[in-house]
């Protein structure tokens, strides 16, 4: 259309041939644009379609082991031992996670289920249990991150799709409610999969952003590799790197278990 604009204004200053030969070099401008940029096309999906293609997407995957790597930032740059270690979960609530030092010894080994946790030091040659409140107040951010896992996993069987707030060709924002609280959740477009948490307090101020990337092709494609939590009200900021990842894999229930090789104490989490 713009290119016919063009053509009107001028073309009264060319004699006929000149005139048709103006208006081929128009043409041809128009198949180059046509050519070089790409075709942006309404998504035809209706946000009404996205929670069940997200359950679908996500309800075969019961289980799951990883390699992680743990950064954290503290108070403006104060930071913790950088931390390698092993991840195994099962739905629903399932989870364990080895911290593994630079040379390779044991740091600690923390298992939650349900509403409990245990956290072993083999350092310290003890037992830390309790409630997960209580373990959040400890280590809020590694509370944080295995909060974060059943949306990870897809588990948005258990989402409350409240509203659209935002479509276009670069995301899909919705609002969503989660564990009783209210959360902000962009997706790709394309392929759906999840790019950013945003979860709101009760008084509607951000308390928790979590970003996600290093998407992959295939049947676990849609599980990020990396992905960065901070709290600006708990002044810290997490990085979680994933190098491995096997879906599905054969978990049982003495995965769960602590078994101390040393003799150890046991202290309740107060």
């Amino acid at each position: 259309m713009k290119y016919a604009l063009i053509f009107d204004d001028f073309s009264h200053i060319f004699a006929p041939a000149n005139a048709l030969f103006f208006k081929a070099l128009v043409i041809a401008a128009i198949l180059l644009e046509v050519a070089v940029c790409p075709v942006r096309a309404e998504p035809s999906l209706k946000p009404e379609q996205i929670p069940n293609i997200l359950v679908e997407k996500g309800k075969n995957l019961s289980a799951l082991k990883a390699v992680m790597s743990i950064q954290s930032m503290y108070d403006g740059g104060k930071s913790r031992q950088d931390v390698k270690g092993f991840l195994l979960y099962r739905r629903p609530s399932d989870f364990r996670f080895q911290g593994i030092g630079p040379s390779g010894n044991s740091l600690f080994e923390l298992v939650i289920r349900a509403t409990h946790f245990e956290l072993y030091v083999p350092t310290d040659g003890k037992i830390l249990k309790g409630e997960k409140d209580c373990f959040a107040r400890k280590f809020p951010d590694v509370a944080e991150i295995e909060g974060l896992i059943p949306i990870l996993l897809l588990q948005w069987k258990d989402v409350r799709f409240d509203r659209l707030l935002l479509r276009d060709n670069e995301k899909i924002v919705l609002r969503v409610t989660f564990q009783g609280r209210v959360w902000g959740i962009t997706l790709e477009p394309q392929n759906l999969f999840l790019k950013r948490l945003v979860r709101l307090s009760p008084g509607g101020e951000t308390d928790l952003t979590a970003d996600f990337g290093d998407f992959s092709s295939g049947e676990d494609g849609w599980l990020p590799r990396r992905f960065e939590v901070q709290s600006p009200q708990g002044g810290w900021k997490t990085l979680v790197r994933i190098s491995k990842i096997e879906t599905n894999p054969f978990i049982v229930e003495k995965n769960f278990l602590l078994e101390p090789v040393f003799s150890t104490s046991t202290e309740s989490c107060r």
